[in-house]
Parts: C-alpha cells; structure tokens; sequence
C-alpha cells in the first residue's frame, strides 16, 4: 500500500525554530542549575526546557495570525519543533553529564588509596577514556591556569576518539528506542488504547478550530486561565522574596512525618502532575497512590522491626526490600506486555519479512523491515562494543537486555499512566550481577560495568519516551514521516554537537569541579562512585543476597496475578502499574499531587460526567502551562538579578 500524501512540518522556519528550541534545552540546562543555580528545566518527559518556550511560540503565532496571517505557523510546523525539543530532553544533563563525567574521572582521580591503579586503569580501553596527556583532564576538573591560552591540539588528540565511540552507542541505542516505539505504537494506541497524556498540551496548544482564532481554542476558556493564574500567582509572589528576604513566601511543598521509621509523605504542589494526571484513567491513578501508601506502610513496618535486606544496590535511592519487590512487578510489567502484544509483533515480522504481506505501516514513523532490521543489527553492534569495552558477553547481554527492559517499562508507563518523571527501582547492573552472581564476573566486566553508568546510572530522562510521544503526534497530525524523521534527526546532531561544545569549553574555563553539579563532584561524583564500586567488587565480590532474588519474585507473582484479575474482573478496581512504580522515589515526590489529581476527576466524573470533564479540561491545562511560565520568569529573574545565586523552584 502506497503513503498516502501527508503535509511536512519541516520548512525552513520551522527547522529554524526547532534549532533555537534545541539549542536553549541543551545549552540553557547545564547553564541553569550548574552555573545560574536555577531551576532544573529538563528533569521530566515533557520539561518547562520545552513547555515554556513552546507556550511563548504559541502566544507569538498568535500575533503573526494577527499581523501577517499569511506568515503564521501551522500545526505540523509547530508540533514539529516541540518534538524538536523533546527528543533532546535527555541530551545535556542525563547522557552527556554521565558521558563526560565518567571517562574523565580514572586518570584524573586514580591514587595509591583508591587503588585504581591496580584495579581499573589495566582493563581500562585507551579508545574510550580520554587520555591525561598534556594534563587534558587535569584542566578540564580544574580549568586552565590564568593566562594560559586553550591547547586545542592537546584537547582534540585527547577528546576525539573517546567521543566518537560513545557517541556511535549512544545513536545507537537511540535508534534501537525509536524502532522499538515504532513497533509498539500501533499495538499501544489501537489495540490497548493507552491515553498518551503528556501529547494532550502540544495537541491543544495547536487546535484553533476554524483556523481563524487567534489563539488556540484551549485558550478561549476562562477556566484556562485561572488554571494558568493559581501556579503563576505563586511563584509571582516568590519572587518578591527573591529581593526582599523578609517577604513571606509561599512553600510548594510540605513533608508530613508519620511516625518513626515510616517515611515522610512528602506533599507537593506539583501543578504539572496535577494536570497531566487529570487525563489519566482513574483506575490508573487510584493504583498509584493506593500502592505508594501500601508500600509506604510496609517500608515502615521494616524499619521498625529490623526486617528485609540491609545490604543495598549502587545507584539505588529506595529501601532494598521494596525496590527488589517493585523491580520484579517492573520486569513482569513489561513481559506480560510483550506477550499479549505477541500477535501484532508476529504481524510485524511478517511484513519486515514480506513486504506483501497486508499489514500496513504507512502510517508509522519507519517501515516495519527498517525498524525489525535496524533493531538487529543495533543490538549486535551494541554488544560487541560493549564487549570490547570489557565487558564478557554473558554480561553485555543481560546488561543490555535489562537496560531496554527498563526503557520499555518507562515508556509505557509514561505513555498509559502520564508519569511526569520516573526512573527505575533497580538499575540493570544490579540485575546483571544478581543474575550471575559477583564471583562470576571477572574484573575487567566489572570495569565495563562501571563504565556502563553512564548510560544507566540515573535514567530520568531517556530518549525512549519522546520518541513514543514523537510516533503519537506523528500520526495524529498526519506529519510525513521523513520530514520528521529528519527533524529528529537535525535535533539530536545539534544537541549532542551544542551539549559537548559548551559544557568541555565550560569545564576548560572554571574547571568542572567547580559547577554546581553532583556529576563532577570530587568526593562523590559520578565516575568516582562508579569506579569505587567497580574495585569494591573486584577486591571483595560479595555473595548476592538470596532474599533478592525472593523478593524480585514476590513481585514479579504479584503482578501477574494483578494482570489476570485486571483483563479476567472488569470491575477490579486495582491497575498493576501501580505496583510496578510503588518503591520509586520519584513517585514519592508526586503522590499527593496524583491523589489531588483522582480527587477532582473522580468528583468531575461523578457529578458531572464526560460532558463536565471535557469543560473542566482546559483548567487542568491551565496548571500545567502556569507552572512552566512560572518557572520560566523565576529562571529569566535569576539569569538577570542573581547569577550564580538561583532560586530553583520544583524540578520540571
């Protein structure tokens, strides 16, 4: 079947726009909260780095439908550059900090008292760390001596090869991510009718009805507005006390203790979640909260009992007992998935196989032979790089394997439950070691382990989701797929390209050492924890506690029992995804914000039904667009009035 004609978001001035767009996610996050001390502005999977000037080229759009309506953009246009923004969300902080931080670190910090000298440097690839040479990595902790001109010379020798390897697995694996969505959508959006709601603000903000409104019709609502009003009147007020320290402020959050060894339910104004949240299911949404306190519950009944696992698991911020048993509910989460898409995947293999074959794929961002294809052959590559980075190929595989588990869940979890942000209860390389036990891992795998941090230390923002709500509003719009492909494309190349760019010159300059970051940090940095853990195993491999591995079963049970009675009682009021994110410390941050959220749908719902939850809607938009330009003027005031010294407001 032939594709049928669909309009290209990619003009001259869009792509314009998206490369502005790009450049102030990737050049104005690290600058933010590493130099400015500001807020955190990609921090979730639809941030205030993309909320807030996409809010600003609405309102602009507006002026030019009044002026010279001829000049005005279109919805594919403008649903082109805000997907511009979010498939580089990940880029400056979450990729490129762990990426520049880790490599740097061995040469830099290894010591007789670490004993990195015995236990890392020798299985360390010269290919991949960038080399001391012309003290190269001594500069870039500290900055170059006053006076001293740049040795780009030394700086090229040192950084070139590193950087282009990381970055080969890095497109990879973010190819690997889009062909994975792209299979999965249609299985996703048509089969399993997931809401996708973070797309509800960028497909409102570009519905304008007949065409002729100046403003999108979201807007003509005065419900929208004082949504917008109660976020902005808030930080508005605040920042009042930016000047005048007398001045009382007004708190976004409240933590509330229980009881001893509970712990704090931390309440938080949360705007963003509270909007999102509102075109959620409410059985979604009741499950989330309902777990949070039921492990909250039982965490506590630990502490003070002395019960469950004491030793814990690198780069894990929960309770290991907890963390175990929601990371298994997390794995089950996405196999069940994966089994009952299993008749759609056969379909998709058949048509990679058979181009005849009378599954259509026009409508998707990639032909179905390209993404089955493409996945092959990204996940050979990614071995064998991992492989020859150190790592065996037992390890590599189950590494790999749990690391695209993790970005599957994520994913469908951001898409079918509108989590703002989330990362995982465990991290693969636990599970790797779990699986094989310590003593089977040789130290150089250990080594490759560690530097496997910097793809999987802290995945709060991965590229997996933008690229599944980047197939949405492809196919809502009707966007011709090469011209979104190639804005994608564009986007990345210019957000890596910016991102290391600044951050190395940035680093030359003051010395990274000096940012405002936990990356860089001498004491207990990224690559520092990484490489102490890596010689904490090789000297001593620990025997894996057994107890894990019962609770990663519990939870895994647990789940496929809450999947049966969920597809076989429609009346059961509990979703698993609830159990598959209840020991996350990040929904902790958002549970009272997710039950303020099922509070107001619930009574929406209840006294006035679908028709009322549609006029309700633009309010709760309101929240999340008030929010993103109340951060975005607190940042402006800082840049302005108190560089070095910012005010950060809640991470977005």
């Amino acid at each position: 079947m032939n594709e049928p004609p669909q309009p290209s978001g990619l003009t001259l001035r869009s792509l314009a726009v998206g490369i502005i767009q790009v450049l102030l996610v990737c050049l104005g996050a690290p600058y933010a909260i590493w130099v400015l001390g500001s807020s955190e502005i990609t921090w979730s999977f639809f941030p205030i780095g993309v909320g807030f000037p996409f809010l600003c080229l609405i309102l602009f759009n507006g002026l030019l439908k009044k002026a010279r309506p001829g000049w005005a953009f279109r919805p594919q246009e403008l649903i082109t550059v805000a997907v511009m923004g979010l498939v580089v969300i990940g880029v400056p902080i979450f990729m490129m900090g762990f990426v520049l931080a880790i490599p740097t670190t061995p040469h830099y910090f290894a010591s007789p008292e670490n004993q990195w000298g015995t236990h890392i440097l020798p299985h360390l690839p010269a290919w991949l760390i960038p080399s001391n040479e012309g003290l190269a990595m001594t500069w870039f902790f500290e900055g170059l001596p006053y006076g001293v001109a740049t040795p780009w010379g030394t700086l090229l020798d040192a950084w070139v090869m590193p950087l282009f390897w990381w970055l080969s697995f890095i497109f990879t694996l973010y190819f690997v991510s889009l062909t994975l969505v792209v299979i999965l959508r249609r299985q996703w959006v048509e089969r399993e009718r997931l809401s996708y709601p973070l797309t509800q603000v960028p497909l409102a903000l570009v519905e304008d009805g007949d065409g002729r409104r100046l403003l999108p019709t979201v807007m003509g609502s005065r419900l929208f507005w004082i949504g917008l009003a109660i976020p902005l009147f808030i930080a508005l007020w605040n920042i009042v006390g930016f000047f005048y320290h007398f001045f009382p402020r007004i708190e976004w959050q409240y933590p509330v203790k229980i009881a001893h060894g509970f712990p704090s339910i931390n309440v938080r104004l949360y705007f963003p979640v509270i909007g999102f949240m509102y075109f959620v299911n409410l059985n979604v949404t009741f499950s989330i909260w309902f777990f949070y306190v039921f492990t909250l519950i039982e965490e506590g009944l630990i502490n003070r009992f002395g019960l469950g696992i004491t030793k814990a698991d690198a780069w894990v911020w929960g309770l290991p007992s907890t963390s175990w048993q929601c990371w298994g509910a997390f794995v089950a989460m996405v196999l069940w998935g994966l089994w009952m898409a299993r008749d759609h995947l056969r379909d998709v293999a058949l048509k990679a196989w058979n181009r005849d074959h009378p599954v259509d794929d026009s409508r998707e961002l990639l032909p179905y032979r390209v993404a089955v294809i493409g996945i092959l052959l990204g996940l050979v590559y990614m071995i064998c790089w991992l492989h020859q980075a150190g790592m065996s190929y037992p390890v590599a595989i189950l590494w790999l394997a749990f690391v695209l588990i993790a970005y599957l869940g994520i994913t469908r979890l951001v898409v079918q439950a509108g989590i703002y942000y989330l990362t995982t209860p465990i991290v693969s390389q636990a599970m790797t070691m779990g699986l094989l036990g310590p003593s089977n891992i040789g130290a150089s795998s250990f080594v490759g382990l560690g530097l496997s941090y910097a793809f999987f230390g802290d995945v709060q923002s991965i590229f997996m989701p933008s690229a599944a709500h980047a197939t949405k509003l492809h196919d809502v719009m009707h966007i011709s797929r090469r011209s979104l492909g190639a804005a994608i494309l564009i986007a990345l190349i210019v957000g890596f390209a910016a991102t290391i760019l600044y951050v190395i010159t940035m680093a030359y300059d003051q010395g990274a050492s000096n940012f405002s970051s936990w990356f860089f940090r001498v004491t207990s940095g990224a690559g520092v924890r990484s490489f102490d853990e890596a010689t904490k195993n090789i000297k001593d491999p620990q025997v894996f506690e057994s107890a894990k591995h019962v609770l990663f079963g519990i939870g895994a049970a647990a789940m496929s029992l809450l999947t049966f009675l969920q597809y076989r009682l429609p009346w059961w009021p509990l979703h698993p995804a609830g159990l598959a994110i209840s020991a996350v410390w990040m929904i902790r941050n958002q549970a009272a914000a997710i039950f303020i959220a099922w509070v107001a749908k619930s009574a929406i719902m209840r006294f006035g039904g679908i028709e009322l939850y549609r006029k309700a809607a633009p309010f709760f938009i309101g929240l999340i667009l008030g929010h993103f330009a109340a951060v975005g003027i607190s940042f402006i005031v800082d840049m302005i009035f108190f560089h070095g010294n910012g005010h950060p407001v809640l991470h977005g």
